[in-house]
């Protein structure tokens, strides 16, 4: 969720979060060491197990009740973790904006190889009428035999468009309002374990698009691209995807490959006929070994193979599942019909017992220019971040980021879950 596109310049935030385990919890005796590793640190020096706590912990100890610290808990299916991000800002584009993220997680299988299914969803409501809802999914069935993977929006939006291409101007923001409808369903089932292939449906709607500024001289990228009242994409996709994390919250190692060719048709009610990949690759580190800390990397590649997207379908910053590429910029900063992405980032604990932890990291992207179609400019940010811990249980971490970039870039972004 990018908060600087939203709020673009915050003028305060108040932040409540709370974290809550429905249904009974397990205790596991402290000397059933296969599960320890699970929500416990273990200083390997001293041979001590740090008992980790969440924002529920502190909130209990502050009230004076009994604090639900435990060693472990065991991969029950049907056990229900639930994290909770409100807020509230305030923006010109939206005046005051009341927002809450909910992150809910859970088990369908036993085992230390059973996927941690999620659903994220998002609420956010303007002073001016602006309203965002979005419903992102991955729900894995037993013995992760098949994952459905969901990303349902709707918009009533305002956002800046700035023209194709990485050498674009922040001079040539231009604001455009329209109306948004996402249906992204796909199911991909286990071909050999960890490796998944399947198909999806792609819907990507706008209808009531504005433009604030239609007259502008000299025409703009937008307008000279192909301006349009709406725009319609429907297609399917096909899918492979190997996917060894154990944990897509706050992933401590393995590998993610997620391949999905999009074939967009007029006969399915799409404007034009378009194609495009998207590869999306992701690795993660113990560094060191016997730590909870992790060196992560990112790198996507999404390009259109062939045919003319409509504008807002074009790829672009924070405009991947979870609105995270480029989280120094604001969303729709740069776009273009190809994009190139790369990041790394190191999470580290500060606390031992889980509450607080922080981050750094470098990234890049590139889009083609519009005239010659070619890469041409890299476009590099950095930032630090914290990292507090929402469930343990869920091992969800409320992530609050600061990034700089070039032409003077520089923006907060909050989430639940690490940011890839």
């Amino acid at each position: 969720m990018h908060i600087k596109n939203i709020f673009h310049k915050i003028i305060f935030s108040a932040l409540i979060l709370f974290s809550l385990n429905l249904k009974a919890r397990i205790v596991i005796p402290l000397d059933s060491s296969k599960q320890v590793k699970d929500t416990s640190y273990i200083n390997k020096n001293k041979k001590q197990v740090v008992p980790q706590i969440d924002l529920a912990d502190v909130a209990r100890k502050i009230l004076g009740f009994k604090n639900d610290i435990q060693e472990t808990v065991l991969k029950k299916p049907g056990k229900i973790y639930l994290a909770v991000l409100p807020g509230i800002g305030y923006s010109i584009l939206t005046g005051f904006t009341a927002v809450a993220t909910i992150n809910l997680s859970f088990y369908t299988s036993k085992g230390d190889s059973a996927n941690l299914s999620t659903v994220q969803g998002l609420v956010e409501y303007g002073q001016n009428g602006q309203l965002v809802n979005s419903i992102i999914s991955s729900i894995w069935t037993k013995k992760n035999k098949i994952n459905f993977l969901g990303d349902w929006r709707y918009y009533n939006y305002a956002s800046y468009t700035y023209g194709l291409g990485s050498e674009s101007l922040s001079s040539d923001a231009d604001l455009i309002y329209y109306n948004y409808v996402r249906i992204n369903q796909l199911a991909v089932t286990q071909i050999v374990p960890d490796f998944l292939g399947g198909i999806g449906y792609n819907l990507d709607y706008h209808y009531k698009i504005k433009d604030a500024n239609p007259n502008a001289i000299p025409q703009n990228d937008y307008t000279a691209y192909g301006r349009t009242a709406t725009s319609n994409s429907s297609g399917l996709s096909l899918n492979l995807l190997y996917d060894t994390r154990r944990n897509s919250n706050n992933p401590m190692g393995g590998q993610f490959v997620n391949l999905v060719y999009r074939p967009n048709f007029t006969f399915m009610g799409s404007d034009q006929n378009w194609q495009s990949l998207f590869l999306d690759y992701r690795k993660y580190i113990r560094l060191p070994a016997n730590s909870n800390n992790v060196l992560a990397f990112w790198n996507f590649y999404w390009i259109t193979l062939h045919g003319t997207p409509p504008y807002f379908d074009l790829p672009a910053t924070g405009w991947d599942t979870y609105s995270n590429s480029g989280r120094q910029f604001i969303q729709g900063r740069y776009r273009g019909r190809d994009m190139l992405y790369g990041e790394a980032e190191y999470r580290f604990v500060i606390i031992r017992n889980g509450l607080i932890g922080g981050l750094v990291y470098v990234n890049a992207q590139s889009f083609s220019e519009w005239k010659t179609n070619e890469i041409e400019t890299i476009t590099p940010g950095t930032g630090i971040g914290i990292r507090i811990k929402a469930n343990k249980y869920s091992d969800t971490n409320l992530v609050i980021t600061y990034g700089v970039g070039t032409g003077g870039a520089r923006g907060f972004l909050f989430n639940l879950g690490e940011m890839f």
